[in-house]
């Protein structure tokens, strides 16, 4: 269950600015339970990670609680490979 965009306008978006902003506060509004968990920092969350943090809680809730999730890895990252000229267009994407 990896997730990723089903079908992407691009396949490949621009990197931007990683500015990422401090607005944890804000964000952290419990809505569907009575726990949640809530990151220090502010940065990019990958698919694998994800889908690894569903693995681990899967597997010491069991069957007593509920996963939600209100993130979505959405943003694509390409990598070039190692010891490759420069030009030739973008990488491929890594995740």
């Amino acid at each position: 269950m990896l997730l990723f965009p089903k079908k992407p306008k691009f396949l490949k978006s621009f990197s931007g600015k990683k500015i990422f902003s401090n607005s944890i506060n804000k964000k952290s509004i419990i809505k569907f339970a009575n726990l949640c968990l809530v990151s220090k920092n502010a940065s990019i969350i990958t698919n694998f990670q994800l889908e690894s943090i569903r693995l681990f809680l899967r597997r010491y809730l069991k069957k007593r609680g509920q996963i939600f999730f209100r993130v979505f890895p959405n943003r694509p990252i390409t990598k070039k490979p190692d010891e490759i000229r420069l030009g030739r267009g973008k990488g491929q994407l890594k995740y």
